[in-house]
């Protein structure tokens, strides 16, 4: 006797499809669980003082980290990092436009062996994140966390600078927090800054104003830099204006 087709599949292969969702979720969620992604949007706010005036200037970027499947062990695992965004362009009325690049100064290197000035992790400097827990899934879990501000002192401040033209990429000059007012005149000087959690876009338009951004890769440039102590010494980053 044949067996009805819609017996058929009542009885084989329903089973099988509810099966294939169970498993495709569960391991969903173990993956989530394990290697999980955060993608991190805030604002990056600095503000300075100009003639006794605040002037604050803001840009809205985005860091994806996710941790590595091998995750599972403790004493294993690792995470990787992605920023995306451009540039925060402060115009100081009057006195020219200070650009924080999306480069940071490389203070030493971390217990990973990577660059602690590295741009994407100054989220984690500013939130006070490190990795004390034993693997990389619940230290990237705790970004999923975030929420509000976190300071950023001027130690933590990414490479800032200004243009002679910037219409010429070559006319860059590093800009020290505590130079202010020698790069743009008596008066300018650093009040605060901060990273501000949020879901507003990514902030866009930079390359209208630096249009060598679209044709030459990120420029690196040989520029002194003056100490606190005013001694002058080589400085040679890889400016980023933008991260696509």
């Amino acid at each position: 006797m044949t067996m009805p087709a819609t017996s058929f599949f009542k009885r084989r292969i329903v089973p099988v499809l509810l099966y294939l969702i169970v498993f495709g979720v569960t391991a969903w969620a173990l993956w989530s669980w394990f290697a999980p992604t955060a993608h991190v949007r805030y604002r990056l706010d600095v503000t300075l003082e100009v003639d006794g005036a605040p002037v604050t200037g803001s840009v809205v970027q985005e860091m994806t980290i996710s941790a590595f499947p091998f995750d599972l062990f403790p004493d294993g695992g690792g995470s990787g990092r992605n920023v995306r965004g451009q540039a925060l362009a402060l115009d100081l009325p009057g006195r020219g436009t200070l650009f924080v690049a999306m480069t940071r100064y490389c203070t030493g290197t971390t217990e990973w062996g990577q660059c602690e000035g590295d741009y994407g992790y100054l989220v984690d400097q500013a939130c006070g994140i490190k990795r004390e827990q034993p693997n990389f899934a619940v230290y990237v879990r705790r970004f999923k966390r975030l929420d509000g501000s976190c300071p950023l002192t001027a130690d933590q401040l990414p490479v800032m600078v200004r243009f002679d033209d910037e219409n010429d990429q070559s006319s860059v000059h590093v800009v020290r927090p505590e130079h202010l007012a020698a790069a743009f005149g008596a008066g300018v000087r650093f009040i605060n800054a901060s990273v501000t959690f949020t879901g507003a876009p990514l902030t866009t338009g930079l390359r209208t104003r630096l249009p060598w951004l679209a044709k030459d890769p990120p420029p690196s440039y040989s520029v002194m830099i003056e100490d606190a102590d005013g001694s002058q010494r080589p400085f040679v980053p890889q400016f980023y204006f933008e991260r696509i």
